[in-house]
């Protein structure tokens, strides 16, 4: 274990949070610290959908488009899209920039229609959030996959990871698509946010948009940013009950500089740069999606030994 590094991951606290997670449906779970691999467990190896974590890896693709000249986070939508995309009016719509759409400050329902101030009400748009997926393909000429794989997936070697279509559809008709991927994937896509951007000395996404990335981007919701949770802020709220102002960190037994992209079924992926950690956790398909917490929580109690006794 790195001297340097102030919390030590024992044996009895790895082994405890790998059998918790063996009998909470998970698929696998990869923890890494100080570069070194101290956890991989596969209860199930396949890639599986990952959900909302796939928002974090579509911001870093933004932050990557934003290096190669294609955008920038303050780009106005209407000078990516066609203009009445949405039901706003022309001048409310014409509001609406790439930053908006990552922050979940678009100021309108699943149906874009007006509900809330742009810029300002924090809820979380699915609908909306979709079209920046559409905004780099038409400036790349490429599918979702091949710029992924291009831009991302191949440099880190992410070979198991993957858009997929749903059966959803978006307004215009065109499905949404979902992530797949494993835990050993997300690792290396951790490592690479907790090396600043950096992997095997080539410059991956500048580091200056991970720090936007990672900053409030609301009042409303401080703890979330362009996709990414921050773990400092004295409040919170959570997705789908985004009226209620939930008091303290997301998670509170961990270091205030934890960051992290999470998804449905308590999917997630965990930076946390002053413990040189990185934890990835896929969770097994239910036939129930539970949104409330079961897993996040008591995990990190026990991978950081702070539960009560």
């Amino acid at each position: 274990m790195n001297p340097d590094i102030d919390i030590e991951l024992n044996a009895a606290s790895l082994s405890q949070a790998i059998e918790f997670s063996r009998t909470n449906h998970s698929a696998q779970l990869v923890v890494m610290q100080a570069g070194a691999t101290i956890v991989d467990t596969s209860f199930d190896p396949s890639p599986v959908d990952v959900f909302a974590v796939q928002k974090g890896i579509l911001s870093i693709l933004i932050g990557i488009a934003e290096e190669k000249y294609l955008l920038e986070p303050c780009d106005a939508i209407n000078h990516h899209l066609a203009p009445e995309w949405t039901n706003l009016s022309p001048w409310t719509e014409a509001s609406l920039t790439i930053e908006t759409l990552l922050a979940m400050t678009t100021g309108m329902d699943d149906e874009l229609n007006e509900l809330g101030i742009v810029g300002e009400s924090w809820r979380y748009n699915n609908t909306a959030y979709n079209s920046l997926k559409k905004i780099l393909s038409m400036h790349t000429g490429m599918t979702l996959n091949e710029l992924s794989a291009e831009w991302l997936f191949g440099p880190l070697d992410m070979n198991e990871t993957r858009w997929v279509g749903r059966a959803q559809l978006l307004p215009d008709g065109t499905p949404m698509t979902g992530l797949t991927s494993t835990a050993a994937d997300l690792a290396k896509l951790g490592q690479l946010v907790l090396n600043n951007g950096e992997h095997n000395g080539n410059n991956i996404v500048p580091s200056h948009y991970l720090k936007q990335m990672t900053a409030p981007g609301s009042k409303e919701n401080p703890a979330w940013g362009y996709c990414w949770w921050n773990n400092n802020q004295a409040h919170h709220r959570r997705p789908f009950s985004e009226h209620e102002i939930i008091e303290g960190a997301i998670l509170p037994q961990v270091p205030a500089d934890l960051v992290a992209t999470r998804g449905l079924l308590e999917n997630g992926l965990y930076i946390v740069p002053s413990l040189k950690l990185v934890v990835a956790r896929t969770a097994l398909p239910r036939a129930s999606k539970d949104r409330r917490e079961r897993f996040e929580q008591p995990f990190w109690e026990l991978l950081l030994n702070t539960q009560e006794n």
